[in-house]
């Protein structure tokens, strides 16, 4: 039996909504769900389990049938999905998929499915317990076993892998999720992927990146589970995002120019490609001369954050002589009644902060 594991895709989300490419974050979030239904077709899976937050508000008709739509691509892959009992949640409730799309609006439920065999358990609940997923025992005696477990946080199962030892130190055991009764353990509600429970569960993460601090590659998990011997054969991660959230690192020197800077960013961020978004933090001295200000970067880049931590590297003896009678000087002076070697960091630091503050206050 294949299955394509996703999560947590957060239609109708505008990421970076606050900047000119936040609508077309919004539109990757829909092809991410054409994309996860061509990878059905592609590899001809058997189950497509989704997972999380399918939605980032309650889906309106129109939604619906554009989701709808998607599965009717699929007619030969059964697609299960969760939907809690609230108001907020009409359509969706009372919307009438095709027969291979299977809703889940319980907190609990069991559901059978004779080809390919499978018996799977669907958790909703609020409340973290085990004891619905320990007591589960087969009432087909050849189905695959499958927990689909909804919005449950990653942390709240990483802690279970835990536990503290007679000499007070972390030691890793055996999963709880690793003994449940189950080929495969489906879960949702983290924007990260990771796997545990010695590999047979997963939470896959959104297709796309949501937010800056969501690094690296997204997709989903594609895996295997014999018939026979219902154990999971194979689980390999998918990337299927458009673009990543990138942090870059500059350290600066004081022979760095700036269009030396220009250049050397601009250069690093075509290496890892211009439709990526950026993190960019600055740090280092340099020369007083050389601005880090949005002049650096082209319009065209996607620059969601800039942190300069940079200090401007100062003649202070040259500055104190030739503002010796202004605040300027009377400032430097306040510090170099030590020579500079013998001044503590956060002394340095704010002697560089103060004099950019005073020098950047006289040309305004």
């Amino acid at each position: 039996m294949r299955f394509i594991h996703a999560a947590d895709l957060h239609l109708g989300m505008i990421p970076d909504a606050q900047h000119p490419w936040g609508r077309e974050r919004a539109n990757a979030l829909f092809h991410s769900a054409e994309k996860i239904v061509d990878l059905v077709l592609q590899e001809n899976v058997d189950a497509l389990f989704l997972m999380g937050q399918i939605f980032h508000l309650p889906p309106l008709q129109k939604d619906l049938e554009y989701l709808h739509k998607l599965f009717q691509k699929i007619p030969f892959c059964h697609v299960f999905l969760f939907c809690k009992k609230t108001e907020e949640n009409y359509f969706l409730r009372s919307f009438s998929f095709s027969e291979n799309v299977h809703v889940f609006t319980e907190e609990q439920s069991k559901f059978y499915l004779p080809e390919p065999e499978m018996e799977i358990l669907a958790m909703q609940e609020k409340d973290f317990s085990f004891s619905a997923a320990e007591s589960f025992s087969l009432e087909h005696g050849d189905a695959i076993p499958i927990l689909l477990w909804n919005e449950r946080k990653a942390e709240e199962f990483l802690s279970l892998e835990k536990t503290q030892n007679s000499e007070n130190a972390i030691a890793a055991k055996e999963s709880p999720l690793a003994s449940l009764p189950f080929s495969y353990i489906a879960l949702g509600g983290e924007s990260k992927r990771s796997v545990f429970a010695n590999g047979k569960a997963a939470f896959p993460g959104s297709p796309e990146p949501l937010s800056a601090e969501n690094t690296g590659e997204y997709g989903v998990y594609l895996g295997s589970i014999h018939p026979i011997t219902k154990r999971l054969e194979s689980l390999s991660f998918f990337p299927i995002s458009t673009l990543q959230y990138i942090s870059l690192y500059l350290q600066l020197d004081p022979s760095v120019g700036q269009e030396a800077l220009k250049q050397g960013l601009l250069k690093k961020i075509e290496e890892r490609g211009k439709q990526n978004i950026y993190k960019i933090r600055f740090s280092g001295k340099r020369d007083p001369e050389t601005k880090v200000d949005p002049s650096l970067f082209p319009k065209e880049l996607r620059i969601v954050e800039c942190l300069d931590e940079t200090l401007p590297q100062y003649d202070f003896y040259a500055l104190y002589k030739e503002h010796q009678q202004d605040i300027l000087g009377f400032f430097i002076r306040s510090y170099l009644k030590k020579d500079l070697e013998d001044l503590s960091p956060m002394e340095k630091q704010s002697l560089f902060y103060g004099v950019s503050a005073l020098l950047e206050g006289g040309k305004s």
